[in-house]
């Protein structure tokens, strides 16, 4: 069989980058029998460093690039990041409790038939009683974030520790990193514009034509040209399925919030404040904090969006610069056409609540290598391929728009609307009809890159007040002894990790100045 012997990536950016680094690292771009890669990026699109927030998985992906860690986190401003905290998301009908939850990232694999069976049953049945919010009855990590620590002690080891984590950084300069590593991995870096796209009769890329470096052929092309999809969409016509009927934001305004102390408290969280027409992201990097004001254009205006950036920001926005961005909600059913992948934007975009931008490059990424083929079998891999990432984005869709359908907000027809049964996706209809007689189970969530799981949808269903009703049921859960002893422990092991894990603060200042250990090799 013939193997795959010239990658081209066309754009840079974040999905370029770290597709080529990836991929170059991965495939053994710099060994005699691995396949060569070449990027060609326009020198005129700049990268929006606004702040990017991360799902756990990430700290797999920055490990195979053969960065340390603290190396990576001074070269992206990064901090570390426990969960989401979602404010003003259920509306003022939240029956006098306080109106924000935590999404924390807990420990869903090791605890999730305990969560299924012993503490959230219970947990439903005695709430009134016992006081205290899910995330607190169940796991540790909302009052770690609560009194801002860190995920780990200042000796621990790289890309690990006690707690499931991730990072805040700045995209803008990830950038920038990504290029190091993919250079110095083999990658042919070219600075050029793609004038046109020839095809073959097949439809497949035949070469592209460049103003600056003539004809580029290869065996496996990648788009990587963002929204606008050049490659795949305008030149080979594959079509792209858009969800604004379902996922409405589809604008964002961004501002970047210089901190006044250098020693400030920063948060191990990220904050999603809930607005009249969207909602604001709060990212706390290492010297500032990046904001922005998601929200959807059929709803309200730009300049009413940057009215409600101000308000949130108080004094501070006088002095930060707002820039706008547009946003195309939807995916490509066929990422992988022929012998050309949508990578990153081009294949699609959900909005940002819950930080799965970067996760589902991952996931391409990974499904990329998983099913990199001989030339020979390129339509299997890319059938293969697709099933993957369609199934990857359904279980997304649904969480994300999960948040909107169970919110009691009715200040404005955006929320409204959002909560309306035509908007729901078939299966999250399903879902959420299945969840009002009973606590979800864990094998609903195993399948595909699922990364929310069991935790995630208890924290988020229970958050907002979206509660089974298991009266007739109590026969069933005889085992409120063991679930108030468990409580007792996560209470004894949050006051353990409270006196043990350092100010967040702190930690990342570690970070930035002495690092961490590398973890011990296996067997070893």
């Amino acid at each position: 069989m013939t193997r795959i012997e010239h990658i081209v990536i066309v754009g840079g950016g974040t999905s370029g980058w770290l597709a080529a680094a990836y991929l170059a690292r991965n495939l053994g771009s710099d060994q005699p029998d691995g396949p060569r890669i070449t990027l060609i990026e326009s020198s005129e699109i700049e990268t929006v460093g606004v702040g990017e927030a991360t799902v756990p998985p990430v700290r797999t992906v920055i490990a195979s690039l053969g960065l340390d860690e603290a190396e990576f986190m001074r070269a992206t401003s990064a901090t570390f990041k426990l969960g989401i905290r979602f404010d003003q998301w259920l509306g003022r009908e939240a029956g006098g409790r306080p109106d924000s939850y935590y999404h924390v990232f807990g420990e869903a694999g090791r605890f999730g038939q305990q969560l299924q069976e012993l503490m959230a049953p219970y947990w439903v049945i005695a709430r009134d009683s016992i006081g205290k919010s899910f995330v607190d009855f169940s796991m540790i990590e909302g009052r770690i974030c609560d009194a801002g620590r860190g995920p780990k002690k200042t000796d621990g080891f790289q890309f690990g520790g006690p707690m499931q984590y991730a990072y805040h950084f700045d995209a803008g300069l990830l950038v920038g990193l990504l290029k190091k590593v993919g250079c110095a991995s083999g990658v042919e870096h070219l600075v050029g514009t793609v004038k046109n796209v020839r095809l073959a009769e097949d439809g497949s890329i035949a070469a592209l034509d460049t103003e600056e470096h003539g004809e580029l052929t290869a065996d496996l092309y990648l788009d990587c040209t963002g929204f606008g999809a050049y490659i795949i969409e305008k030149a080979m016509g594959v079509g792209f399925d858009s969800l604004s009927d379902k996922i409405f934001c589809d604008r964002a305004i961004a501002c970047q919030i210089p901190f006044t102390d250098p020693g400030q408290a920063i948060p191990p969280f990220t904050i999603a404040t809930a607005q009249e027409n969207g909602w604001i992201w709060d990212i706390p990097l290492s010297d500032r904090r990046g904001a922005g004001y998601v929200y959807s254009s059929r709803y309200t205006d730009d300049a009413r969006a940057e009215e409600v950036l101000a308000g949130y920001l108080g004094e501070q926005a006088s002095n930060v610069k707002m820039r706008r961005l547009k946003m195309r909600t939807g995916l490509r059913r066929q990422q992988w056409f022929k012998n050309c992948v949508s990578i990153g934007l081009s294949a699609g975009f959900l909005e940002p609540l819950e930080s799965t931008g970067i996760h589902i490059l991952d996931v391409s990424l990974r499904y990329l290598v998983d099913y990199f083929p001989p030339t020979e079998k390129m339509s299997l891999a890319a059938k293969q391929f697709n099933d993957a990432m369609n199934d990857s984005y359904v279980d997304i869709i649904d969480f994300i728009k999960l948040h909107y359908a169970l919110s009691r907000r009715t200040d404005t027809d955006f929320w409204i609307d959002n909560q309306r049964d035509e908007t729901l996706t078939d299966t999250l209809r399903d879902k959420l009809e299945s969840w009002r007689y009973r606590v979800p189970g864990l094998l609903e969530f195993s399948a595909n890159a699922n990364i929310f799981g069991l935790a995630g949808h208890l924290q988020v269903l229970y958050g907002m007040d979206y509660l089974p009703d298991l009266a007739d049921q109590e026969h069933r859960f005889r085992r409120w002894p063991e679930a108030r002893q468990r409580s007792l422990e996560l209470d004894s092991l949050a006051r353990g990790g409270l006196a043990a894990l350092p100010d967040h603060r702190a930690l990342v200042d570690t970070a930035y100045s002495t690092g961490f250990r590398k973890a011990p090799a296996r067997g070893s």
